[in-house]
């Protein structure tokens, strides 16, 4: 429906200029009747009648060009108050309609997000010790923050994990705690005094824990179960025998490391794994990530499966774990960036990753340090 134009109002231009075209028309009739010397005057006065002509014509144009505009302005702010109604009324329907309503009204023409029927559950504290089943795929960074707490709490909550505590096996049953911290079998001269000096906290902590069970008498039994709230324990790195026999070429690192693989970050250097996982098919090529001999290359009952480690001559020795081939010897050279062996997933691993280390004289640093 068309909009009806708006009428000037009294202080606007165009409210004005109809008696200005009756004043300039009177003007020039009147000189054109003028009396006098008409032939000498006529050519005079034509050219003085057009030029006000002209004028009265530019007026004309200005006129019409304001009340255009006005329009135009108010039809447009019409419209744009009809597409918000509109808009609003769209906004409704979906709102309060069904969506099967919703767009037998409007046709479905279009792609338009899902609606997402998820409630948010507030997290609640865990009141009690549960079990967790280790699934393909998993890892203690992966568990722990599916859980709330920290990874070195899985750790020191499953002796068989603290042993190898980056090496997980599927179906393995993990104890899960219900705050970070240390659970403790008790031994036979254990008390709580003991215990919080062990494990860096106050007997009051362990004492007024609610997840504990206090004797009234105050004496520990042998084989309690306790929670250390905030607890911790001392890193104990892992040992592999290492070769001690002649070497072909002795070759002295550069102390510039490459990365030893091509794949996905899926772990990275926390207290209890000194190293990080990269991940990627079976069979994919693990290179020296410089150059040395080969200090050990075989298998390994502590969790590392198929392993190479190379010694840089510098103090430096690398570690490659998981290993499905191996394809240097002990005391072999090796040059950076030559194929030592193929990724796998050997000994405690829930899928096919490279476990990498690097250790300087003995002790494991991260490795994203020293990587380009």
């Amino acid at each position: 429906m068309s909009m009806p134009a708006k009428p000037p109002q009294r202080d606007s231009l165009a409210w004005h200029i109809p008696p200005l075209i009756r004043l300039f028309t009177r003007f020039a009739v009147w000189v054109w009747r003028w009396r006098g010397d008409r032939e000498a005057q006529r050519p005079v006065l034509g050219r003085l009648a057009s030029h006000v002509a002209l004028v009265l014509t530019l007026v004309l144009f200005v006129v019409l060009g304001s009340i255009k505009y006005d329009f135009i302005v108010s039809a447009s702010q019409a419209a744009g108050d009809l597409a918000s109604r509109n808009a609003n009324a769209n906004v409704d329907a979906l709102t309060t309609s069904s969506p099967r309503s919703y767009y037998r009204g409007r046709g479905n023409t279009g792609i338009t997000r899902q609606a997402e029927a998820h409630t948010a559950i507030p997290d609640r504290p865990r009141l009690e010790i549960i079990t967790y089943v280790v699934q393909p795929g998993d890892t203690a960074e992966l568990i722990a923050q599916s859980f709330g707490l920290q990874p070195t709490t899985l750790m020191w909550s499953n002796p068989e994990m603290e042993k190898m505590p980056d090496l997980l096996q599927v179906g393995q049953v993990l104890t899960i705690l219900p705050i970070d911290g240390v659970y403790h079998t008790v031994a036979l001269s254990d008390t709580f005094e003991s215990l919080a000096e062990k494990y860096k906290v106050t007997a009051e902590a362990i004492t007024t824990c609610p997840f504990n069970t206090i004797p009234a008498d105050g004496q520990l039994a042998v084989g309690d179960k306790l929670i250390i709230p905030g607890g911790t324990k001392p890193y104990v790195a892992r040992e592999v025998t290492t070769y001690q026999g002649p070497v072909d070429t002795e070759v002295t690192g550069a102390g510039i490391f490459y990365w030893p693989a091509s794949g996905v970050l899926t772990q990275g250097y926390w207290y209890g794994h000194r190293a990080i996982d990269i991940g990627g098919a079976v069979g994919s090529a693990i290179v020296a990530s410089d150059g040395g001999y080969v200090s050990f290359a075989g298998w390994t009952d502590i969790g590392y499966g198929y392993l190479v480690v190379l010694d840089h001559a510098n103090g430096f020795q690398t570690y490659y774990a998981h290993l499905s081939h191996i394809y240097v010897t002990e005391g072999e050279t090796v040059y950076a960036g030559e194929v030592i062996g193929a990724m796998g997933s050997t000994g405690n691993s829930t899928g096919p990753h490279l476990h990498y280390e690097i250790r300087y004289n003995g002790y494991p640093t991260n490795p994203l340090i020293y990587l380009p």
